[in-house]
């Protein structure tokens, strides 16, 4: 499937991309719940928020900052999810 990305006519450049049915439906889906439906305005959210996570890697890279292992990654998407350990209830003083 070929889906041709179109932001504002003059502000921005025409280009065209391949994708499998199941993914254009997928950014179909998450551009109708973050923007009105605009495929397009989807993209350029992606690509800024993937610019700032190349930028944020070579900062890290220059400043020596390991990156994070696959556990330290699910502990975070598990953070993100609301999965987190059950938060302990504080009693009462009496």
């Amino acid at each position: 499937m070929c889906y041709t990305a179109i932001m504002r006519a003059g502000r921005s450049k025409t280009t065209s991309f391949s994708l499998d049915d199941a993914t254009l439906s997928n950014l179909r889906a998450l551009a109708s719940r973050r923007h009105k439906g605009n495929v397009s305005a989807l993209l350029a959210e992606i690509a800024s928020r993937e610019a700032k996570f190349a930028a944020a890697e070579a900062y890290f890279e220059k400043y020596g900052v390991p990156p994070l292992d696959d556990e330290a990654v699910e502990r975070i998407e598990a953070e993100w999810r609301g999965d987190g350990p059950p938060k302990r209830s504080r009693r009462r003083a009496a």
